[in-house]
């Protein structure tokens, strides 16, 4: 039991829901196992599944936060009455194993849903008390959720790099006999006929799909909307009259008429030479026509928690983040501000209308002939 009052901490209330667990779990390992069936079988799994993934979390949150130290003594009051409302409800639980103990008989079967559910909710406030510490030190960045996929992405454009570097040491002839490898191969995660620098190969956001599953979860929000819900901040991301959530981008094939801007600091030689390629092609649920959206681990890996009484997470732009202005103040001192404001986009709509009109490509159109684009007075003149 936990001591009560204002001596509760994170640690200690995870604690006393662990005891919960294994006392529960205890109680079904010594009972009289001669007359069971599956469901008495099916409620110790639950139970085992919910006491090792609750181990688990309490190891992967607290290097999170700096140490186990820190989320362990944490005294957040929110994380401290949520985690206090979840121990009451394992409580209860774990004396419907004692009293089904004490009775005899076949057990509940709904119970092992109980614990299933009761795995969720822990699993969610442990991530939430997780990201209250780190939002309590990165006001106004990413969301703890965020952040860990942000940092994924950032590992894998190192990776794409340093292979791309490798690559181009090497001898022309073992450049072409890898070529020739690569496109022999047929795997998962290579692709035939492309180049060791490809965007799509592992370094490409299409990997960035377990790491978004890993920090929250995809559901449908009504009749046609489909959202993106983050463990670690509670915020929603909507994306409004779509059928299934696309698993890759659009394939990219425009042509851009000029270079996008760069961030200050960098030469016109690191400048890339395309756009940001944010987009994938999913269905719209009401007419099942074909409709551009934002490819969701770019919106995951970019948003921020809801403010006070808000459930939509705001969104940073990564392909602004770095840019910089020169402001400069009726006093003429110039003062240097960044692009965008600390919160983001309000929600998806906006982001997108952001990338729309700022970092999306436009195809060259074609010249027409000369002569027809002449007025035709002018066209059929003659020099006499």
């Amino acid at each position: 039991m936990s001591g009560g009052g204002n001596a509760d901490t994170v640690g200690s209330l995870l604690a006393s829901i662990a005891t919960c667990l294994t006392e529960a779990l205890r109680i079904l390992m010594f009972a009289d196992k001669r007359q069971w069936g599956p469901d008495e079988f099916e409620q110790i799994r639950a139970l085992e599944e919910a006491l090792d993934e609750a181990k688990k979390d309490y190891q992967e949150m607290s290097p999170l936060v700096h140490g186990q130290f820190y989320y362990q003594n944490d005294r957040t009051s929110m994380s401290i009455h949520e985690l206090r409302n979840l121990h009451a409800k394992f409580e209860f639980h774990a004396q419907n194993f004692k009293d089904w103990a004490r009775q005899g008989g076949p057990i509940n079967p709904t119970w092992a849903r109980e614990t299933a559910e009761l795995k969720k909710d822990l699993h969610r406030a442990q991530c939430r008390a997780a990201g209250r510490i780190f939002a309590a030190e990165q006001e106004g960045a990413r969301c703890l959720g965020a952040f860990q996929v942000y940092r994924q992405q950032k590992r894998l454009e190192a990776e794409r790099q340093q292979r791309r570097h490798d690559h181009n040491e090497q001898p022309l002839w073992q450049q072409q006999q890898q070529q020739q490898q690569l496109t022999a191969e047929d795997g998962a995660t290579q692709y035939r006929g492309e180049r060791p620098d490809d965007p799509r190969r592992r370094s490409s956001l299409e990997e960035l799909v377990p790491s978004c599953n890993a920090v929250g979860r995809f559901e449908r929000l009504g009749d046609l909307d489909a959202a993106f819900v983050c463990d670690f901040c509670d915020g929603f991301i909507v994306w409004p009259d779509l059928r299934g959530m696309p698993a890759a981008r659009t394939t990219n094939t425009t042509t851009t008429t000029t270079p996008p801007p760069q961030a200050p600091g960098t030469s016109n030689d690191s400048a890339s030479s395309a756009y940001p390629h944010w987009q994938a092609t999913g269905q719209s649920r009401s007419t099942g026509a074909d409709k551009t959206v934002v490819f969701a681990p770019v919106a995951i890996a970019n948003h921020v928690a809801p403010g006070l009484g808000a459930w939509q997470a705001g969104i940073l732009c990564p392909y602004c983040d770095e840019y910089t202005y020169l402001d400069q103040g009726e006093d003429s001192e110039e003062d240097v501000r960044y692009a965008q404001d600390e919160k983001g986009f309000p929600d998806l709509a906006a982001f997108q209308a952001h990338l729309e009109w700022y970092h999306t490509a436009l195809a060259v159109p074609a010249m027409p002939p000369l002569a027809s684009a002449l007025p035709a007075s002018i066209s059929g003149c003659r020099v006499m």
